[in-house]
């Protein structure tokens, strides 16, 4: 169980990609939901989250008005940032994978800095 929250944690935010997009998701929720929040902000901050957003805003609208509200927004909105800030993690993971398996990324023993020198002859020993 602590080994699956880890990686969950891992693949959400710990990432360049995936904490890219929570910083710039925070950015216009905070901005655009505040107490003068900027509209344009607000838009944005609804843009980021299609469209996981947008088919649980429709599950929210089906229920009623009762369930409409700005606290269930802000909810639908943190839900969809953090499952999309996982498949970001899940996505980058996959392509660093496939590039290592075909060779582009050297593996960590095969830093330059434990590389021998070349020989004169301009081959490795």
């Amino acid at each position: 169980m602590r080994s699956e929250l880890r990686t969950f944690v891992r693949l959400t935010i710990g990432n360049w990609l995936s904490g890219s997009y929570l910083a710039l998701a925070a950015f216009f929720l905070l901005f655009g939901f505040g107490v003068n929040g900027s509209y344009v902000a607000g838009l944005f901050a609804g843009l980021l989250a299609l469209p996981t957003g947008v088919v649980l805003i429709a599950v929210v609208n089906s229920l009623g008005a009762w369930a409409q509200t700005g606290v269930a927004a802000v909810c639908i909105l943190l839900f969809s940032y953090t499952f999309q800030a996982f498949l970001l993690g899940l996505f980058l993971r996959a392509v660093r994978r496939r590039s290592a398996r075909s060779g582009r990324i050297a593996p960590a023993s095969d830093s330059p800095a434990t590389r021998s020198a070349p020989t004169a002859g301009g081959r490795t020993s």
